[in-house]
């Protein structure tokens, strides 16, 4: 395992990604900076990073002893290495919003973006991308944040923070080799944000009163509405309401 610093830079995944073109990259190499530019998240949402107050880093997986099939369990065990984290420093309150994104109570800590490159039906390569707000303490437009120093009232050592979340990830994917499925999924439910709870959503356009029951192989949201009927559908279809 091997981390690059950079000291700035647009996007640690994107530089990731491309310095991985040949696939030569060991596994669990790490490019890290606390100055990211244009980070990004899902589809085309961005990531918010004051320079020098957060992490933002990407980390290389090829877990080719997985079916491309299984692979939201890739995501469920990043988000569940980061939680692992964030409880060194946070009693309670850690919760997981599906797919990804890392809360405390209603506010969001952490973002993550995965992405593959599969070649026939192995995976060539997973890339993580994770940002966790750690000293910022004015966002300018990402909805409802947090960060450990607004939670914490005292500023929190970045390094510290990106090593225990790259050795939680190690352990996590570890884990997953070792075919601790089961247990992966079971963990990571449990800690599902609003699961269980009759709460509002946006559901393909429209406004629904739903409770989130679970998630399906496929990394589908299953959930039942306020009529009792059980559905399911992906992350473009499904929206939180705060």
């Amino acid at each position: 395992m091997g981390i690059i610093q950079l000291n700035e830079v647009l996007s640690t995944q994107t530089y990731i990604f491309n310095e991985d073109s040949d696939l030569q990259m060991s596994e669990f190499s790490v490019v890290y900076t606390d100055t990211q530019r244009a980070g990004r998240g899902q589809g085309t949402h961005v990531w918010e990073s004051e320079p020098k107050k957060n992490i933002c880093f990407s980390i290389v997986l090829r877990p080719q002893f997985l079916p491309v099939s299984r692979q939201f369990l890739i995501t469920e065990i990043v988000s569940l290495a980061i939680v692992d984290t964030l409880k060194n420093y946070i009693d309670k309150g850690v919760k997981i919003k599906w797919p990804n994104d890392i809360y405390v109570g209603e506010k969001k800590i952490c973002g993550i973006l995965i992405q593959n490159k599969i070649l026939g039906s192995t995976f060539a390569g997973v890339y993580c991308g994770i940002g966790i707000n750690i000293n910022q303490e004015v966002f300018n437009f990402a909805p409802n944040p947090t960060s450990l120093r607004l939670l914490l009232g005292k500023d929190i050592d970045k390094k510290e923070v990106l090593l225990s979340a790259v050795e939680n990830i190690k352990q996590r994917y570890l884990q997953l080799q070792r075919g601790e499925e089961e247990s992966i999924e079971k963990e990571y439910l449990s800690l599902l944000l609003f699961r269980n709870e009759m709460r509002e959503y946006i559901y393909k356009g429209k406004r629904i009163f739903a409770k989130i029951l679970s998630v399906n192989d496929f990394g589908h949201i299953v959930f039942q509405d306020e009529k009792g009927r059980i559905d399911s559908c992906e992350l473009r279809q499904w929206q939180f309401v705060f």
